[in-house]
């Protein structure tokens, strides 16, 4: 590779044109880049955007004083394009991370409406054979714990009428 084009290599890709401004003595510098990328001119450095469309734009790039030298043009257009491939790269880490969410998410959901739709299942049919088993244990009594009754026997019947009342 020869000096100038060594020193182009970076910008390759967006260059359009170097163009000489024999008014102000000074290199501008055109590059297309995508739309959706930022950049911003400076105190020494003027960025005009020349057209737009929806695929990218077209940029020219120019020196707002006689100090500044095509090696700086070629410099700030490595900034834009740095800047917007950090920019891009995390971008692309963000939209993985969701991704990476959704699909947990996703097992969740699946994993909670499996739980939901056994519980649905097993409740109704536990309450439906303790259903069943009490219907048919409702017509015998249980022993329970406690006094038991007192003999009526020895009694008279109007005693064991008065007591049954009592209780």
């Amino acid at each position: 590779m020869k000096v100038i084009e060594n020193a182009l290599e970076p910008i390759t890709g967006y260059l359009m044109s170097i163009k000489r401004n024999a008014l102000n003595g000074w290199y501008e510098l055109e590059i297309g880049i995508y739309s959706s990328w930022v950049f911003d001119e400076n105190n020494e450095i003027k960025c005009e955007v020349i057209s737009e469309s929806k695929e990218g734009k077209l940029i020219r790039i120019s020196p707002k004083n006689n100090g500044i030298v095509i090696d700086d043009l070629v410099a700030f257009v490595e900034v834009i394009i740095e800047t917007n491939k950090k920019i891009a790269d995390k971008e692309k880490q963000f939209t993985d991370k969701m991704a990476e969410m959704k699909g947990m998410l996703e097992m969740e959901a699946k994993k909670f409406y499996g739980e939901l739709e056994e519980l649905k299942v097993n409740s109704f049919k536990n309450i439906n054979d303790s259903f069943v088993k009490n219907l048919h244990t409702e017509g015998e009594r249980k022993e329970t714990r406690g006094r038991k009754p007192k003999s009526t026997s020895g009694l008279t019947e109007t005693q064991v009428i008065n007591q049954e009342v009592v209780k």
